[in-house]
């Protein structure tokens, strides 16, 4: 019986604690002599042929270095997606995993090996972004988050809000590659190309944050 209050009661704290709260110290095991590189491999599974670029996006993010992230492809409804393991929630450590994945679907909008290069660490920069945001929040606010999802401008709110996480985090150009791409030189359809310029900061847009914060921006 008290082992299933002891259950019930971390269930609890699960749900509704951020997890901030649940990592009040972080203990950083990682020897310092590992070079840079690898120090961005920890806990991460990429796709060979992406590695390269996913690597240079996770720089922007060193608060990932411990993260359990796995980069794996499959057909999803966009280019990329970040996502959380659900499953990973239960744990008896409390070891979050979370996954990014590339749409390999025969007939996708917007392949992601189309994308310039530069384009491809922005875009993933912004899926990257989304998991720090994941990280800051217990199970029952990534469920409301989930519920942003069913409306198109609850959805808009949230994805351009981590659109600027991603600017000030310094990829801020290579996101305008990306979504310039996307809306002005794709193939996609009319349709996918509306609900982008709806959902996500426009190139211009970006462009003007950049400004404001004097940032330069290559043309």
């Amino acid at each position: 019986m008290i082992r299933k209050r002891y259950l019930l009661l971390l269930i609890i704290i699960a749900f509704f604690i951020p997890r901030s709260m649940l990592s009040l110290v972080l203990i950083d095991s990682c020897n310092n002599d590992i070079p840079a590189v690898s120090k961005l491999e920890i806990n991460k599974i990429f796709v060979g042929k992406y590695k390269i670029q996913c690597l240079k996006a996770l720089m922007f993010y060193p608060e990932l270095k411990n993260v359990n992230i796995e980069f794996r492809e499959a057909e999803i409804g966009t280019t990329l997606a970040a996502r959380p393991v659900i499953t990973s929630f239960f744990n008896t450590d409390y070891e979050r995993k979370y996954e990014v994945i590339f749409n390999n679907a025969t007939h996708c909008e917007v392949p992601f090996s189309d994308l310039p290069e530069e384009g491809q660490i922005g875009i993933l920069g912004h899926e990257l972004a989304h998991i720090l945001d994941y990280e800051t929040k217990s199970f029952g606010q990534l469920l409301v988050t989930g519920c942003f999802y069913i409306n198109a401008h609850s959805i808009r709110n949230y994805e351009r809000g981590i659109d600027l996480v991603t600017v000030e985090r310094g990829l801020g150009e290579k996101l305008y590659d990306a979504y310039y791409y996307i809306l002005e030189e794709s193939e996609a359809s009319l349709r996918y190309k509306n609900f982008k310029k709806f959902t996500y900061l426009e190139p211009h847009e970006i462009m003007e944050v950049l400004q404001k914060t004097r940032i330069r921006i290559k043309f």
